[in-house]
């Protein structure tokens, strides 16, 4: 009778490993950088930003974009072989910014690169070239009688002739965009409408499902914001990362940046995207540099370098090894040296009115390792485990009469701390999302009351 039990034991250990193994390999898979898109801003008959300025090369952003563009693509092409890099135009033609967005999406892209040159308002100036002499009139009155008449009377006058000008920015440097923190709502819409290769754990069992996932649903649009998320975390990462190479190479660097009035391109892709504005078009030192051989080589190089490392830090999280095997099982209690050891910094309430609920548990954000246990009333319910953007399920029966916590322990901070979650909570009538957030020091809990529904 020991032996099967053993036997038992061992198949259920077996098969946990197996699942473990699967979504380990398909996390693998679905973190590692396969399509990039760069995009040369304007073209055709959007020229975008002009030269004006006195004695300026007249050169137009949508020359320039394209230029560097091609240097970009060839540069990632030859650092990154295994990657497919794709760009969105390589000729002068133009693309509205919806056209852009789709082209990318429809590609498959896993991040967008859009290449533009800034440029602002120029003042106007003006300088003396000269005199002329212009003839003027003094006007006096006379009597006649009883009326007054007019006398027009002309003299000669000097008067100097002017030349006017704009004169040229003196702002100047490469400055990185990401996609407003308050559009949002428009990355989640591109999300919902398809892209990516969304790779959804539909059942532990079964095999992970792609693209046929209804981002409608509840459940999606959960899914959907996660990976809008992500997606602001991520682009934030390689905005940074460009930021840092541009600066290497002594130019100016302007840092990361979020338009209020937002940026169609950006908003509008399902994937982590950034928009590069090169330098400015309007000040001599940047046009020069702009249309050089060498800045538009170095620039394509800087942006090469920030995308490995976003490339090697996105794929070294497929390398973390699975969590420690933990000895508790689901009926031993609460160690106090474990888990009261830490304070609880924040604490959810929730009323719910009934004993039995469901909990979704999420990583919060980038998915960045974090591991979790979680402990229900004293008990262990959840064991060191890895949060994902697949849903972890499990009920809890809630007792009558007495106050149930939850208690959220952080096994570690993952490669972003703190260690953060998104719990879902569903008491068959209602539902809650419960974001919980903990540390080395510090647990975060929610805590459960019954509704009296008599």
């Amino acid at each position: 009778m020991i032996l099967i039990k053993v036997r038992v034991l061992f198949l259920l250990a077996a098969s946990q490993l197996l699942i473990f193994i699967q979504a380990f390999s398909q996390s693998a898979k679905k973190n590692t950088l396969r399509t990039i898109i760069v995009d040369a801003g304007h073209g055709g008959t959007d020229a975008g930003a002009v030269g004006q300025y006195e004695h300026s090369l007249r050169s137009q952003e949508k020359d320039v974009t394209l230029a560097i563009a091609d240097k970009l693509v060839a540069q990632l092409q030859k650092e990154l072989p295994g990657v497919k890099t794709l760009p969105t135009r390589t000729t002068d033609i133009y693309q509205n910014p919806r056209e852009k967005a789709k082209i990318a999406n429809d590609l498959g892209g896993q991040l967008f690169i859009c290449i533009h040159a800034d440029s602002g308002p120029l003042k106007q100036g003006r300088r003396q070239i000269g005199t002329r002499m212009v003839t003027r009139y003094r006007i006096t009155h006379k009597k006649k009688g009883k009326k007054k008449i007019k006398v027009s009377t002309p003299y000669e006058v000097e008067e100097p002739v002017y030349e006017y000008f704009k004169i040229p920015l003196t702002r100047k440097g490469t400055s990185v965009w990401i996609f407003a923190a308050h559009k949002t709502s428009d990355k989640i819409k591109s999300i919902m409408e398809g892209g990516e290769d969304f790779e959804i754990e539909q059942n532990p069992s079964d095999t992970v499902g792609q693209s046929n996932f209804d981002f409608n649903t509840g459940e999606g649009k959960i899914i959907a914001e996660l990976y809008m998320k992500r997606f602001q975390e991520k682009s934030d990462h390689l905005a940074t990362f460009v930021n840092d190479e541009v600066e290497k190479t002594g130019r100016s660097a302007l840092g990361v940046n979020q338009r209020q009035k937002g940026i169609w391109v950006l908003q509008a892709t399902n994937m982590p995207a950034i928009l590069v504005e090169t330098g400015f078009i309007n000040n001599p030192e940047d046009e020069r540099y702009l249309n050089s051989e060498s800045g538009q080589q170095e620039l394509a190089e800087a942006i090469t370098k920030a995308v490995i490392r976003y490339k090697n830090q996105l794929e070294s999280n497929n390398k973390v090894p699975p969590p420690a095997i933990n000895v508790l099982t689901k009926e031993q209690p609460l160690s106090n040296s474990l888990v009261d050891s830490r304070a609880t910094k924040e604490m959810k309430v929730l009323q719910v009115s009934s004993n039995k609920v469901k909990v979704e548990l999420y990583d919060d954000g980038e998915i960045d390792n974090d591991i979790v246990s979680v402990y229900f009333n004293k008990h262990l319910e959840v064991d060191k485990r890895s949060l994902s953007d697949k849903a972890y399920t499990f009920t809890l029966n809630l007792e009558a009469g007495k106050t149930n916590e939850l208690v959220m322990y952080a096994e570690n901070l993952g490669t972003i701390p703190p260690n953060t979650a998104l719990m879902v909570i569903t008491d068959g009538t209602n539902r809650y999302e419960v974001r919980l957030s903990a540390d080395l020091k510090n647990n975060a809990s929610v805590r459960f009351e019954l509704k009296n529904n008599n």
